[in-house]
């Protein structure tokens, strides 16, 4: 009776186990069911064969010189006929309902995992900001102190750094744990110009620190279906990706356009001229952490939690929209966000990649994903 005992106390406590003995379970009731429904078809059939065949005689007896020979077997073949329509349509209903069984109860241990991890990024994020803030208030009160040595300013510096960009990963991920849940998000018509022109102007002090040029380009045509926060997001992770990839101090130039496309949807187009992406590095860049290797080049200094581009790539997922980047090593890096428009757009001609690029494109609105190399 032991082994007995520790079943009920693990099926009450393991939801993986639970979730086996539920899909067992399922599938033997599933194979009684069809047992019984093929015993019943099988005695309907036969029932129904037998009437007929006695009918037949009768018909016979009685009307020897008229009775069709030939009836009987035209009745058993209809009869039979009968029967295999009533057995397929009851196989067919029953495995859809206990498909759909299956599938409940098969997914509920993802599900309430996927719950737990949400909620628990959430708590331990959260939880996060309150020592982070004290840390980084008592960094800036110890900068003030004019008295401070050389060595100590510059350790408090570096800690300022790295609570700023600890404070980017924690943003980030509640991010991602509201992007997981886009139920929640209000879509509404969104000028999708007006926010790259305020995103510009919070990045302008950073790009002149890098001596960086950024020209924005926008149509009349710019209004799209969406969220103005997440779209928000978009702009701001991909023109701060521009610039901290482009070289300081070497005439570096960011162009921000956006533009209808030729079939009216709306365009978010973000160029560098930077040091690109390498092909191995761009069938990666949409993976949560992951950052190129940026050592052997000058100039630029590996900076935040790389999951910009993650962001990014849900977003897009969530509105519907298409993600294509082109690059070319030493020559800079394009990226392309098609977005739905919020009213009839018009046309305009699209382009090509040039020789020596590598492109890879997500698009959501048919699940497709591709990537070449000219």
């Amino acid at each position: 009776m032991g082994w007995v005992t520790a079943s009920r106390e693990k099926y009450t406590s393991d939801l993986f186990f639970r979730t086996t003995v539920h899909v067992v379970v399922l599938q033997a009731v599933l194979v009684c069911i069809c047992i019984v429904t093929f015993w019943w078809t099988l005695q309907y059939t036969n029932d129904r064969i037998l009437a007929a065949v006695v009918s037949n005689i009768q018909e016979i007896v009685t009307n020897a010189s008229t009775a069709d020979p030939k009836e009987l077997a035209r009745s058993i073949s209809a009869i039979q006929d009968r029967a295999v329509i009533l057995a397929f349509g009851s196989v067919l209903v029953l495995s859809l309902l206990f498909g759909i069984l299956l599938a409940r109860f098969t997914l509920r241990p993802a599900r309430e995992t996927l719950r737990y991890q949400k909620i628990f990024i959430s708590n331990v994020a959260h939880e996060l900001r309150t020592p982070l803030s004290t840390i980084k208030t008592s960094s800036e009160v110890a900068l003030l102190d004019n008295n401070l040595a050389y060595p100590m300013r510059k350790t408090f510096g570096e800690i300022l750094i790295e609570l700023d960009r600890i404070s980017q990963i924690i943003n980030n991920l509640l991010s991602l744990n509201t992007l997981t849940r886009p139920e929640r998000m209000q879509f509404k018509d969104v000028d999708l110009g007006d926010i790259v022109e305020d995103v510009v102007q919070r990045l302008q002090t950073f790009a002149t620190e890098r001596d960086i040029k950024i020209i924005v380009k926008t149509d009349a045509r710019r209004t799209v279906w969406g969220n103005p926060s997440a779209l928000e997001q978009i702009v701001n992770n991909l023109i701060k990706n521009a610039l901290s990839y482009t070289p300081k101090s070497a005439e570096g130039v960011v162009t921000v356009s956006v533009r209808p496309d030729y079939n009216g949807l709306i365009v978010l187009s973000v160029a560098d001229n930077g040091i690109g992406i390498s092909q191995e590095d761009l069938f990666h860049i949409f993976e949560p952490f992951y950052r190129a290797d940026t050592s052997r080049v000058r100039k630029i200094k590996k900076t935040g939690s790389g999951l910009g581009l993650t962001i990014v790539n849900e977003i897009v997922r969530v509105h519907h929209g298409r993600i294509n980047i082109q690059s070319a090593l030493h020559k800079g890096t394009t990226v392309s966000v098609t977005l739905p428009s919020g009213m009839q757009e018009g046309k305009t001609e699209g382009g090509q990649p040039s020789r020596g690029q590598s492109e890879v494109m997500l698009d959501f609105s048919k699940g497709q994903k591709h990537t070449m190399q000219n």
